[in-house]
């Protein structure tokens, strides 16, 4: 081997040295470099956390600063709204005791005003009510009189307006007001006339039955085993007899006729109209109807009314006439039971 391979070998070993030297080196380098890249990659993310640890605790600070004052900013205005309120309810309840106070002296004003008018009402209806009564006594006065004469067979007068008793609303109304009690009471005399007439008729109806009854009991040996036949006619002779019996209760109910008669004449002459004793009531009233309707626009309705009412109670006496000739027939019938009863001839054994 000549020098000249010796010197390659030993250029070619020492640049191998030196390459493989300068790898490590290069390799080593690398490594340091790539330490150190990683650490300042650390460093950078652990400032990076540390940076946002520190914002997030500055803006968690915030927020709670500023939770802090919206709190207290809520506090303030909810003070404040409640003293608006407290001073609104304050206010309500000063306006609302004005109010209550001048109520309450408002009524207390009402009330002594109502009672005044309630005691000038209470003097004033007195008042009206005595000259009421007076009018009242006038026309019942005249009503009397009026009857009196018609019995005597004497004839008055009717008053010209201006004396005793003149054509006034109030005379009107007095005398409407006893046209309207003769009309009750001789609306419940129509009943207890009714129901006279209907009794006695019941037991002229029911007597034979009743007695024919007893009789065939009486011969079974029912009832009244100790009396004899004769005892048992006696016994419904007896019974025939009544406060109803007879014909006492139609005289006296043809003489209360009369005389309810002669009233509606009064009260129509009392209205201003004279009746003639030979014209009958009816004609009367449609004379003192037409009389009161001729004046127009002075026609007083109450006299018309009252008229009306006059007219009415007419009508329920003539009604009582019938009634009365239905009573005499039953009361004759009554009458020929105690005299001699159609049972007698078959009450024999």
């Amino acid at each position: 081997m000549n020098s000249w391979q010796i010197t390659s070998m030993i250029v070619l070993l020492g640049i191998a040295v030196i390459m493989g030297g300068g790898g490590w080196l290069l390799l080593r380098y690398s490594r340091q470099r790539k330490h150190i890249i990683e650490e300042r990659l650390l460093a950078i993310k652990r400032a990076a956390a540390d940076k946002a640890a520190a914002d997030k605790a500055a803006a968690d600070k915030a927020a709670a600063n500023k939770a802090a004052i919206t709190r207290a900013a809520a506090e303030r205005l909810a003070a404040k709204r409640a003293a608006v309120e407290k001073a609104i309810n304050e206010k309500a309840a000063a306006e609302k005791a004005a109010v209550e106070q001048a109520i309450a002296e408002w009524a207390a004003a009402e009330q002594a005003e109502a009672e005044r008018a309630r005691q000038q009402r209470v003097s004033e209806d007195r008042r009206e009510t005595e000259a009421s009564e007076e009018r009242l006594r006038a026309v019942e006065d005249a009503i009397a009189e009026w009857v009196e004469a018609e019995r005597e067979g004497k004839q008055l007068a009717v008053p010209a307006p201006g004396q005793l008793h003149p054509k006034t609303t109030s005379h009107v109304g007095a005398v409407h007001q006893q046209v309207r009690s003769t009309a009750e009471r001789v609306e419940k005399e129509v009943h207890d006339l009714e129901f006279i007439k209907n009794r006695i008729e019941a037991d002229v109806d029911f007597l034979p039955i009743e007695f024919q009854q007893t009789i065939d009991d009486w011969k079974a040996g029912k009832v009244l085993r100790r009396r004899t036949f004769d005892d048992l006619k006696l016994k419904f002779r007896y019974k025939a007899y009544s406060i109803e019996d007879g014909y006492e209760m139609f005289y006296l109910y043809n003489e209360w006729l009369s005389q309810q008669r002669q009233k509606l004449r009064v009260f129509i002459r009392l209205l201003g109209t004279n009746v003639d004793k030979s014209e009958s009531i009816q004609a009367a009233i449609e004379q003192a109807e037409y009389a009161e309707r001729e004046k127009y626009l002075e026609m007083d309705v109450d006299v018309i009314f009252t008229l009306r009412d006059i007219r009415a109670i007419l009508e329920k006496l003539i009604g009582m006439e019938t009634i009365l000739k239905d009573l005499e027939a039953v009361c004759r019938k009554r009458s020929e039971q105690i005299i001699s009863p159609s049972w007698e001839a078959r009450g024999s054994l």
